[in-house]
């Protein structure tokens, strides 16, 4: 029946944590004491029963049965409590059933006081000592069953506890100072562990609930970098489709220019050839890489070699030009002249199709 006291924990948590709720750890304080408190009540009633057949075993049959009576009230009015509370609606206040828990301890503590003062026996011996036996026992024996709630054992333990000791061994058959002053002192110590096993338990639910607390963190910041790491995936998917996108369109234009039957050239802000197609290196008679580094000029034969004009191309616009073809001679056409995004440091260029040559190039 006596209670062995846990070691302290060797870290506990810090009292004032801000990041936990008040009413949450008064919560499972209470959930505590009501998990533990009706197997408690139970054993109680039941000493009580016994008792009340040592009391009317002595001859004390009036006072006995009065005091079954008040102890039956006690353990109803217990009952009701863990009833409520198991009936409680969600969201209810804790400090409600923890005030009236507090309450019924004292109760029954009344209850043990009667015991060891008015209704203690004057003898035989063996139900003395039975009468304190019993106190001691269910003292003792409760300090792990309500210690969870602050006052809620020395509710119990004090008015049960110290009336009996100061009657036992100070007013029963005159003092006994030496095993007075020892009982008040045991009854002292049980409301210290009581205390501690307090403490130890508050340090307990309060890790309890920085656990819960990181779990609940730990889920959140798991849910945001699932969804960072989708949003991720979606914009490498969307960059991978841009990039390929990209990719068959710069085939296509590469294709067309080079396919083209048109004369195409590129020429950068200087009128210096580029690139050519191979439309345009037949017409000139000139390869790829003779054109390449060639002056757009030496391509034209009159006025239009000689015209500054012709390089400032702003907008898109067509000029008929005289051209020189691959046998020396000349041809008269129109060129389509298109401007050119600027390349990085470099002034923009423009584009060159040439159009309305009378004979198809072979």
């Amino acid at each position: 029946m006596f209670a062995i006291m846990p070691l302290d924990p060797p870290n506990p948590a810090p009292a004032d944590s801000a990041s936990l709720s008040e009413p949450r750890l008064l919560e499972l304080q209470v959930e505590e004491v009501y998990r533990l408190a009706p197997s408690a009540a139970a054993f109680s009633y039941f000493g009580a029963l016994l008792t009340l057949g040592v009391l009317v075993e002595i001859g004390n049959t009036v006072g006995g049965a009065i005091w079954f009576l008040y102890v039956s009230a006690v353990t109803f009015f217990r009952a009701f409590l863990f009833i409520a509370y198991r009936r409680r609606v969600a969201g209810s206040d804790p400090a409600r059933f923890a005030k009236a828990m507090v309450f019924a301890n004292v109760l029954a503590g009344v209850q043990w006081g009667l015991l060891g003062t008015v209704l203690f026996p004057a003898g035989p011996a063996y139900a003395q000592l039975f009468t304190l036996m019993v106190i001691i026992c269910f003292v003792a024996g409760s300090v792990t069953a309500y210690s969870a709630i602050r006052g809620a054992h020395e509710a119990l333990s004090i008015p049960s506890a110290i009336p009996t000791s100061i009657y036992v061994f100070f007013l029963h058959d005159g003092p006994h100072w030496y095993a007075g002053i020892a009982a008040l002192f045991f009854c002292s110590a049980i409301i210290h562990y009581s205390s501690r096993l307090h403490r130890n338990l508050e340090a307990s639910h309060r890790l309890h609930l920085e656990r819960d607390e990181l779990a609940r963190m730990t889920q959140a910041l798991n849910a945001k970098l699932q969804e960072e790491k989708g949003e991720l995936a979606h914009r490498a998917a969307v960059r991978g489709v841009s990039a390929e996108t990209a990719r068959d369109e710069a085939a296509r234009l590469t294709a067309l220019f080079d396919r083209s039957p048109l004369p195409q050239l590129e020429c950068d802000a200087n009128g210096v050839v580029i690139a050519s197609n191979p439309a345009a290196q037949r017409l000139f008679g000139r390869s790829r890489s003779e054109l390449a580094g060639t002056s757009l000029s030496s391509l034209m034969s009159g006025s239009a070699s000689h015209d500054a004009g012709l390089l400032n191309v702003a907008s898109p616009r067509s000029v008929d030009v005289d051209m020189k073809t691959a046998g020396g001679g000349s041809v008269a056409c129109t060129v389509s002249l298109t401007p050119l995004p600027a390349a990085q440091g470099q002034r923009a260029g423009f584009g060159i199709v040439v159009t309305g040559v009378p004979v198809p190039l072979a």
